[in-house]
């Protein structure tokens, strides 16, 4: 009787928790699109749910991707949707969509064309013959091509030039290159650095996708989902939860990007951004015109019905 009521005292004193902590291998881009990401690590809303998580940043969207069907990470958080649409092409069913990042009408701030300040390019067609750097990866690249092709040809006219993102402001800088078409933040503290000035701030409106463009995206590895399924859904609600936070405190929130994407507070608090949303707050057909346009250009081998990639719990 004795040891009966000693365990039940150490129980009492010393509870044992009523679930057990989850590692989860997260992987993100120093990018806005990556906001909910820095948000949830921030302010505890992993570790809320029994999840701890160990987050890697990537430079490209397709190492991230590599990283993701590879199992090296179980959630990406987030890259480009043509990086995914990429792999989805080459090798279906590797991952599912839980979140989006982007637009509902054809007007993307957040994907500018930059010059440097001083030069004398007053548009598109300007940059004939001239450096232009993107973003590592060949999709990137596909999308560049594809949006020059509006106003010359990309194959003859222009050189493209692969540059990391860390390395782009420096670039443009010392004359490597003529122009930098990027994702924010480079554009904007380019800008904020006297190097820069925007040359085109939405060029993806030149695509005309009226349904809005599915820039980013976070997503799943397909096993890691299929095998922790529950845990999958509290990752869900924790970056679901984040986007509620950024909804309710934007300027809060920004400051997560000054230490993240390493940039001045200053610029976090002014960066361009467009909408997170959750599934079900979204036209899941949006994506498809956009698929549609890079596969003209070649990039993917194979149609991809892109409404069959979401996640459903």
């Amino acid at each position: 009787m004795k040891r009966v009521c000693l365990i039940f005292v150490l129980i009492i004193l010393f509870p044992v928790s009523s679930y057990s902590v989850e590692e989860i291998q997260i992987g993100y881009l120093p990018v806005s699109m990556s906001l909910p990401t820095f948000v949830a690590l921030e302010r505890g809303y992993f570790g809320e749910q029994g999840l701890s998580p160990k987050a890697t940043q990537f430079v490209s969207g397709t190492l991230i991707m590599d990283a993701l069907i590879t199992g090296r990470i179980d959630v990406n958080a987030g890259s480009a949707s043509v990086g995914h649409w990429m792999v989805e092409s080459n090798m279906p069913g590797t991952f599912k969509i839980f979140l989006i990042y982007g637009t509902d009408n054809e007007m993307d701030n957040t994907f500018p064309i930059i010059v440097k300040k001083d030069s004398p390019y007053k548009n598109l067609l300007d940059l004939k013959g001239k450096k232009v750097g993107t973003f590592p990866g060949i999709t990137s690249l596909a999308l560049s091509k594809a949006i020059f092709r509006k106003f010359l040809d990309p194959e003859k006219e222009i050189i493209f030039i692969e540059i990391p993102p860390q390395n782009m402001v420096e670039a443009l800088a010392a004359g490597q290159v003529d122009a930098v078409f990027t994702p924010e933040p480079f554009g904007i503290m380019g800008v904020s650095k006297g190097v820069a000035r925007y040359l085109v701030k939405s060029p993806h409106q030149a695509l005309q996708l009226k349904k809005g463009i599915l820039g980013g995206v976070f997503s799943f590895n397909t096993k890691f989902l299929q095998s922790k399924p529950e845990v999958a859904k509290k990752v869900k609600a924790v970056c679901e939860k984040a986007v509620d936070f950024i909804r309710a405190n934007e300027v809060e929130a920004r400051r997560y990007l000054a230490k993240y994407a390493n940039m001045p507070e200053p610029v976090a608090l002014q960066i361009p951004l467009e909408k997170w949303f959750k599934i079900g707050e979204f036209d899941q057909t949006m994506g498809q015109p956009y698929f549609d346009v890079l596969m003209r250009e070649g990039l993917y081998k194979r149609f991809v019905d892109t409404k069959q990639l979401y996640y459903r719990d």
